[in-house]
């Protein structure tokens, strides 16, 4: 079973919108590639590949910690 990452991070309220929004083009971009693939894709493993992508993207550290929180609700 895949482990999500960061589950002791915490939201920015301010940040919060923008870090739905990176959230939201992730899920999308990850779940077009799994579909492309005719892949089947668990809820763990899905916050483990989305968290895996916030965490090599470029985003500053309180937007990263930030959506690591709001991918921990899913």
């Amino acid at each position: 079973m895949a482990k999500s990452s960061k589950t002791d991070a915490k939201i920015t309220p301010e940040r919060l919108e923008e870090a739905l929004v990176v959230r939201d083009r992730l899920i999308i971009e990850l779940l077009v590639q799994v579909l492309d693939e005719k892949l089947v894709i668990e809820r763990p493993v899905l916050r483990e590949r989305v968290g895996n992508l916030v965490d090599l993207s470029s985003y500053d550290a309180e937007l990263k910690e930030t959506i690591h929180a709001v991918i921990n609700k899913l």
